[in-house]
């Protein structure tokens, strides 16, 4: 009761606190909006000859900031033939160009519409129809300036302010073709008498057409890198709490993993392979511009973790990027080595205030049927006919001569003396474990934003309540998250803006790995059916069949606990001026501020902590970290075809934690869990560390005609991680793109062949030692002698220590038909050079080894992406996305001295993949005996194995044996819409991997440790001679010679393939008829679930589950099933835009 009150009511006054914040900071945005636009004082510097309008149009819109929407037909015969401007302002340049043209243009909101003349109506009538209609968004909302051509002619027109359009036409039916920027082409057969209603759809094609990169912008098509994008339509209806969960499947050549599913746990995130052996593996983070810290911060020993990321909504998220390759990741030099994350969030757009309200409501269990055991009464059969075939063969060997009726009738005479040892049937009937440790979890959301603004000031603002209930009682997640984005353009040449992030976590979890409390271990091996919850007497149940054990893990789940509590404020704060036209200076400040407070309690009523009579251990870690960024850009275009954009900045990083502990024991009443309560104070400790980067970078890009594309990026960063001789690294990058299917003698194939693009890109970046005084000489102070403190070496110096070194080079391809299908394909290398490695030393020093910079590995893989519109109608689209990708990793180099290392059950060894297990290799069970069989795998003259078959494990060596890494993973999604009905779901897969299980220590006892559960697949264990089976014959005994729990064999590596029906949506979008009665813009319903079904080549555990090779003994994946409703308060575009000058 007292835990669970200290769970749910921590920082009551606090919550409060923030929420009254938020809530102010939301209404008092609401009103901050300016109350008309200008058509912005915006000049214009170009040179033409004999040019398009289109072009001159391309050309102001690259130099201002605002979009031209107009039909193509209009404009593409309008030749301008001579225009000199000199920051001549907008309206002046379109007058001149669109002079005697036919043509006019409107202005709303940032577009500006080309659009032919209305004539007045003519004295003598003629003999025309004229068609009206309206063109609306997905969402019901009128597209302005949307373009409206009588197919096969130059006859079109553009929608007003409502959406609505007018056009006379020659002959009825006709056919009109409706286009605008971002949307999907449509055609319509018109009639005589109806008004048309034409619903747009989102072009998913187009939307990707922006590439969001390091610092700055590219159209898709004009960067020459490798890059993944997903989308915000991709992340809205998700049912995920970490937004890392929404790249799996979705980008190729990502791999994510975790150890744990708990509430909050931590995820591992690779990109291309692994590309070190001591340094970090993970990528670098940023959001909005700002790189930030990643991974676990727990203030306590978490075997889940508790991952900083956990503090973001996804609802606020716009776009996911991940950069794979050096064009865009070297310009953050050191720390980019492993790819980069970039997190764009929401921004405010211009117009009135749009209120979003969001709420879901959801419950998960399982994934897979997580590591099975026997039931009670399959348990004790099973165990006593182990019972009987252990005294068969016991008494056949002391009397061989004995009859088979004799033999059975001891046997069974002594199973029946025995089998109550083991499996006894408790006063209350069988336990399953299961039941009273896991619970159905539950998760529920709500939501709420504003966002709006003008040509001045814009603004987006969000506040979000999570809360999720794990499936192990005790454990779960809160979260009470708010966001306030806004950018104010001061003046024409001032915009400041700030990006601001609160968020409070709480994280309650529970022990895993081999503890004897830990909910997975305890049902799974040593609490068995035959173990009461209580006494007859209602008292807990202390006495474990195993008589060592009082441990009672439902004892424990009730009174013990462990949380986490996280509250964090990140704040961006920036400001641009621009110094002469297209001379651009940025000042960026980000300052992130986390503390996390760990407190652990074992109770003195559990076996946990009785000894002690209560323990408690609270931690405090405090992150503070400020990123200051200075860039300068120039953006010129000069003789019409030459573009170049160049940037140069400076950026400071400067992180520093702090970290207090302390422990106490001895307490006189459970219910106080302050430290000063203890009688006993077992431990106060502490430390604190700073870290700081120093860089300068710049970059330069390069188009010809926006058909030829260079780029070049250089970076030096100084890292105090580093000694000063060895303290600043240089990267850089280099790239190119060729736009090929704009060459003229692409022409005659341009109506089936629609993209061509090959670029490439090399470039190297770097990776800092994990450790903040890895160069150092270390000392640490012991406990001395006589009880007087002493210092003691704990580390040599390197000062010779330096960057981990990558190179990358990249190759792509990119290509269309008809404009429905699109491929993209990559090859790519990636070396890794100066690898950290422990390498030996004399020992005369002290020490075995110190860390060096020696080592090499290379990576190497190929991805396809697949882009597919099947089907493109009226009320009917359907989309298919296809990724795959391959990795190849190969250790080239180890300590210069030794060509293999063996680590546990892996081994590291010269020309292999890095995660290559070493184990004695299994040869089956013998069918007469069923004991098992080994390879022995001695190397004969020539050097390989020799496969002679040995029942003594001792006789059989160890050898290489297959790999951690899959050979191919990726995904599968489609999206299916039908008139204000959709159907999203994605299939995620992976082949080609191994894991090797941990647990079969635990588990493949053969009988040799009888008290414990038996694994359910036991059941096609070895019975009777002339069996064919994987399973050795169940004996008990502790001497069983049978028992394979102590021999790490190959028969514990298991396929990791699987192919999982990762998240599927099923929404229902209100039509626009409906909500506008009640004044509501939108209202949109859906049901969503994740990881509803799995395929597995091994099902006994989750493959996704796998951490660095070993199948270990945490919390497996959840199966998600989430129902949410989404309502938007707006206003319409007509009222938007009447204000206009």
């Amino acid at each position: 009761m007292d835990k669970k009150h200290n769970y749910t009511n921590h920082g009551k006054s606090s919550k409060r606190l923030w929420i009254t914040f938020l809530f102010f900071c939301i209404i008092t945005t609401g009103f901050m909006q300016a109350a008309n636009k200008v058509f912005a004082q915006a000049t214009v510097t170009a040179s033409f000859k004999n040019a398009t309008l289109s072009e001159i149009l391309w050309e102001i819109q690259r130099q201002t900031d605002f979009t031209f929407v107009y039909s193509t037909n209009d404009v593409k015969q309008i030749k301008v033939q001579n225009l000199n401007v000199n920051n001549e302002k907008i309206a002046n340049v379109l007058d001149k160009c669109l002079m005697n043209s036919g043509l006019t243009y409107s202005v709303h909101n940032g577009v500006i519409a080309i659009k032919q003349i209305e004539e007045k109506e003519s004295a003598v009538p003629q003999q025309k129809t004229t068609l009206t209609g309206t063109v609306l968004d997905e969402t019901g909302e009128p597209i302005i300036g949307a373009n409206i051509l009588v197919k096969g002619t130059t006859n079109g027109t553009t929608t007003d302010l409502d959406g609505h359009f007018s056009l006379d036409v020659d002959r009825i039916p006709a056919t009109l073709i409706i286009s605008y920027i971002g949307y999907g082409k449509q055609e319509i057969k018109a009639t005589a008498g109806k008004t048309l209603k034409v619903v747009m759809a989102p072009d998913n094609n187009v939307m990707e057409e922006v590439v969001v990169t390091g610092y700055g912008t590219f159209k898709k098509s004009a960067y020459a890198g490798s890059a993944s994008t997903v989308k915000t339509g991709e992340l809205k209806d998700l049912p995920v709490v970490s937004y890392s969960s929404l790249l799996e499947g979705n980008a190729p050549g990502v791999q994510v993993t975790s150890s744990s599913g708990q509430p909050g746990a931590s995820t591992s995130i690779r990109i291309r392979g692994m590309g070190s052996f001591n340094a970090s593996n993970s990528p670098l983070y940023v959001i909005d511009g700002v790189p930030v810290q990643s991974g676990s911060v727990a203030a306590t020993s978490s075997d889940s973790g508790f991952d900083i990321m956990s503090t973001l909504n996804n609802s606020d998220i716009e776009n996911i990027t991940v950069i794979k390759d050096a064009a865009a990741a070297s310009l953050y030099g050191s720390r980019a080595a492993n790819g980069v994350i970039l997190i764009s969030t929401k921004k405010g757009k211009s117009g009135k205030a749009q209120i979003s309200l969001k709420a879901d409501w959801g419950s998960n269990d399982f994934a897979m049927d997580y590591r099975p055991v026997m039931g009670g009464e399959e348990r004790r059969e099973y165990i006593y006919n182990g019972l009987i075939l252990y005294q068969q063969r016991k008494l056949a060997d002391k009397n061989p001569n004995i009859s088979e009726e004799e033999l059975m009738s001891q046997s069974k005479t002594y199973a029946d003396g025995q089998i109550d040892k083991y499996a006894p049937i408790p006063w209350c009937g069988f336990t399953d474990w299961n039941k009273e440790l896991f619970q159905k979890g539950h998760h529920s959301t709500y939501e709420a934003s504003l966002a709006g603004g003008s040509d001045k000031f814009k603004y987006y603002s969000s506040l979000s309540y999570m809360k999720q209930n794990g499936i192990v009682q005790g454990s779960g997640l809160e979260r009470v998250t708010g966001r306030l984005n806004a950018d104010f353009s001061a003046t024409d040449k001032l915009t400041v803006g700030a990006k601001i992030l609160f968020s409070n976590v709480n994280q309650s979890v529970y022990d895993e790995g081999f503890t004897y409390t830990s909910p997975f271990y305890s049902s799974r091996n040593w609490a068995t059916p035959s173990d009461p919850i209580y006494n007859e007497d209602g008292s807990w149940n202390r006495k474990f069949i195993r008589k060592a054990n009082d441990r009672n893990p439902k004892l424990s789940a009730e009174y013990d606990y462990k949380h986490e509590k996280m509250l964090r404020a990140f704040n961006t704060l920036y400001a641009e001026y621009e110094i002469i036209k297209n001379l651009k200076f940025k000042t960026t400040f980000s300052y992130d501020y986390t503390t996390v407070k760990g407190e652990k309690w074992y109770d003195p009523r559990t076996s946990n902590g009785e000894d002690e009579n209560g323990e408690v251990v609270k931690r405090i870690r405090e992150y503070k970290k400020m990123v200051w960024s200075n860039t300068l850009s120039y953006l010129t275009t000069f003789n019409n075809i030459h573009h170049l954009d160049f940037l140069a900045g400076y950026e400071i990083d400067d992180t520093y934690n702090d970290y207090l502990s302390g422990e106490a024991y001895n307490f006189t009443t459970p219910d106080k869990h302050a430290i000063s309560n203890g009688m006993k104070t077992v431990s106060v400790g502490g430390s604190d560390s700073r870290y700081r980067l120093v860089s300068y970078l710049s970059r330069l890009n390069y188009d010809y005609k926006n058909k030829y594309y260079l780029g070049a990026s250089f970076r030096v960063d100084g890292s105090s991680r580093l000694h000063r001789d060895n303290r600043w690294g240089t990267f850089w990058s280099v790239s190119g793109a060729w736009r090929t299917i704009e060459e003229e003698f692409m022409q005659p194939v341009k109506d089936w062949l629609t993209d061509l693009r090959i670029r490439a890109s090399y470039g190297v970046n770097g990776t800092l030692p994990s450790d903040y005084f890895g160069y150092m000489g270390l000392s640490s102070i012991s406990g001395g002698y006589l009880e007087q403190p002493g210092i003691q070496m704990s580390q040599i110096a390197n000062p010779n220590l330096k960057w981990e070194t990558n190179y990358n080079m990249n190759i792509g391809l990119d290509f269309g038909f008809w404009d429905r299908l699109n491929f993209t394909i990559e090859y790519y290398t990636r070396t890794t050079k100066n690898l950290l490695m422990d390498c030996p030393v004399s020992m005369t020093t002290g020490f075995s080894s110190y860390l060096m910079n020696t080592g090499e590995v290379k990576n190497k893989g190929i991805e396809l992406t697949i882009n597919s519109t099947n089907i493109k109608i009226k009320d009917f689209s359907w989309n298919t996305t296809f990724n795959l990708g391959h990795n190849s990793n190969k250790v080239v180099k180890l300590d210069g001295e030794q060509t293999q290392i063996v680590s546990g059950t892996q081994i590291h060894k010269v020309g292999s993949s890095y995660r290559t297990f070493y184990v004695q290799e299994f040869a089956g069970i013998n069918p007469e005996t069923g004991n098992p069989l080994f390879y022995t795998n001695e190397l004969d003259e020539n050097g390989n194995y020799i496969k002679e078959i040995t029942e003594n494990s001792k006789n059989a060596q160890f050898i290489p044996y297959k790999h951690a890494e899959p050979t191919v993973n990726g995904g599968i999604s489609n999206s299916l819409r039908y008139k204000w009905l959709d159907l999203n779901f994605l299939f995620s897969y992976q082949f080609g991997g191994y894991s090797y299980d941990t647990w079969a220590q635990k588990t493949e006892h053969g009988g040799y440790d009888s008290y414990a559960n038996i694994p359910t697949y036991y059941r096609d264990s070895w019975k009777k001679p002339g069996d064919q089976t994987n399973i050795e014959v169940y004996m008990l005994g502790k001497s069983s010679s049978v028992s394979m729990h102590k021999i790490t064999s190959s028969r514990r590596i298991h396929s990791t393939d699987y192919f999982r029906l990762k998240n599927i949506t099923f929404g229902i979008t209100l039509p626009k008829e409906w909500t506008n009665k009640i004044n509501i813009g939108n209202v949109r319903f859906y049901a969503s679930a994740s990881n509803l079904w799995t395929w597995a080549a091994y099902d006994n555990y989750d493959p996704e589950a796998v951490s660095a090779g070993s199948a270990t003994q945490t919390h497996p994946a959840f199966k998600n099933r989430y129902f949410w409703s989404q309502h938007q308060f707006l206003t319409t575009k007509k009222q938007q835009y009447e204000n206009i000058t």
